[in-house]
């Protein structure tokens, strides 16, 4: 038996889908308000979810990113009076499973409602665990992750992984190797960034003896070495230009020619790319092909920074203190509580990466202590935890700053008593619905926070993903929405 949750202010259209609920043998419950619905479903009960998109305390489309992070998180069906193609758009590019319109018919919300249940069930019963990897870390981000790396290992599409520098690329990638059909097969790693620009193409497609005056004898170059296994370019985006419609030409015939050779050489491998770099927008400066673009993001994994999933870090620091008393063969040193406080409030700009720097440091200058402490910690890291225990308990509003016809004014404080510009009242005086003036207002709010994050990420949709917690495809279904270019901020 599902769990139906419906958020809509019209009492009707939740007492229907309810009764359509029992009718098919479920149970369900119904919130009028945003703030009593996302309550609901943080209780983790619910298989789906029924979303108005206006409603009296915010709009339903800005709470999917905060649905799809629950653990057990719904399917969720848009329902909506005002809707349109715009609307429609960005709920999908957000994750929703459908979108209706309202008015509906009770047959046109049974059919969805047997629908989406039919493919929640099918879905659980199908959902693939990733096998042996270490990878460490129980947060829902990171659970999201991994189960999106099992439903890659599963299939035979090239894999982007995108993410921060130290985010653990490398290992996801192994990690869908090791649990691919492939697993017996071998994984080559290419690290595009560290190629000198003048040799990337003998590395990667090899080349005849005699083929340049350096070429002493004929050499094997790693596409041909990834046949029946694994390509991993890690830092894709550093891959020369001139090299990439070549490689782009690899991936749809899987066949290439060693350089100074007539002959054609085939090697069957799955490619799986890494970067930190924001792709998009190198397709827009032309620094990064775009048909190589779609070639090679079939299926994107976006890993999150250290400082999004810092409930992990206890458990990294359990793995990696043992690991380094194993490797060394000494005995275990038992960690405080304060020592776990400081590296919490850290930023991690360097993440797990950083994070194991940092504890192998402690480990190896301190290594007759008994238990480690703050004291132990390096300064950068004593001095935020030091820095966080006197700021006040009060937490600060984020600053915005005001666009205005491309011209920035000063920059001002956003809490509850900001002005949100005036609802302009028709000629014949025909008063606004409250809906209309509530969308109306939560349209130019969203629209300046959208101007001033870009404005502080000078046009970086990487950063502006991480600074507001949205995905990249809902940072560009909003720009698009709102007639944004982000060119603008990034000149």
């Amino acid at each position: 038996m599902a769990n139906v949750l419906i958020i809509d202010d019209d009492p009707h259209i939740g007492d229907l889908l309810l009764a359509l609920a029992k009718h098919l043998g479920h149970s369900g419950e119904k919130a009028l308000t945003l703030k009593e619905g996302l309550a609901l479903a943080n209780e983790e009960r619910f298989d789906i979810v029924f979303l108005d998109v206006v409603l009296p305390d915010g709009n339903g489309l800005n709470t999917l990113p905060e649905l799809q992070k629950l653990k057990n998180s719904p399917e969720v069906v848009i329902i909506t009076g005002k809707g349109d193609s715009k609307g429609a758009e960005l709920a999908i590019n957000s994750g929703a499973w459908d979108y209706i319109s309202k008015p509906a018919s009770a047959e046109q919300y049974l059919l969805h409602m047997q629908r989406v249940l039919q493919y929640r069930t099918e879905k659980q019963a199908s959902r693939p665990k990733l096998g042996h990897h270490n990878i460490v870390g129980r947060s829902k981000a990171t659970t999201r992750c991994l189960e999106q790396a099992a439903q890659a290992a599963e299939s035979h599409v090239s894999v982007s992984i995108l993410g921060e520098t130290g985010t653990g690329k490398e290992l996801f990638a192994k990690a869908i190797h090791d649990n691919s059909s492939r697993r017996n097969g071998p994984f080559i790693i290419v690290d595009c960034a560290s190629i000198p620009e003048n040799l990337v193409e003998s590395i990667l497609f090899g080349h005849k003896r005699g083929a340049f005056p350096s070429a002493d004898e004929s050499h094997k170059g790693l596409i041909a070495k990834a046949d029946e296994g694994t390509l991993f370019l890690d830092e894709v985006g550093e891959l020369p230009l001139s090299l990439q419609k070549s490689f782009l030409r690899v991936l749809q015939e899987h066949t290439f020619r060693p350089v100074g050779d007539h002959k054609e050489i085939k090697s069957d491998f799955r490619l799986v790319t890494a970067t930190n770099l924001d792709l998009e927008a190198l397709v827009q400066t032309g620094r990064f092909r775009q048909d190589l673009l779609y070639r090679i993001q079939t299926f994107t994994i976006q890993l999150p920074p250290l400082r999004q999933r810092k409930e992990d870090i206890p458990e990294l620091t359990k793995y990696f203190f043992n690991k380094l008393s194993a490797d060394l063969n000494t005995s275990p040193i038992s960690v405080s509580k304060e020592f776990l406080a400081a590296l919490d409030v850290y930023a991690w700009p360097g993440n797990i990466r950083e994070l194991f720097n940092v504890l192998e440091q402690v480990f190896t200058t301190n290594s007759e202590a008994g238990e480690f402490l703050p004291i132990h910690l390096p300064v950068r890291v004593r001095i935020a935890a030091a820095q966080h225990s006197v700021l006040p308990k009060i937490e600060n509003k984020p600053v915005l700053t005001v666009i205005q016809n491309k011209k920035f004014t000063q920059k001002q404080t956003l809490n509850k008593d900001t002005n949100i510009p005036a609802y302009q009242v028709p000629i014949n005086n025909n008063f606004p619905l409250l809906k209309d003036y509530r969308e109306q207002a939560l349209e130019q709010a969203e629209k300046l926070y959208l101007e001033s994050l870009f404005l502080h990420c000078k046009g970086n949709i990487s950063q502006a993903a991480q600074v507001s917690g949205l995905s990249n495809s809902r940072i560009y279904a909003l720009l698009k929405k709102y007639k944004i270019k982000k060119t603008f901020f990034s000149n």
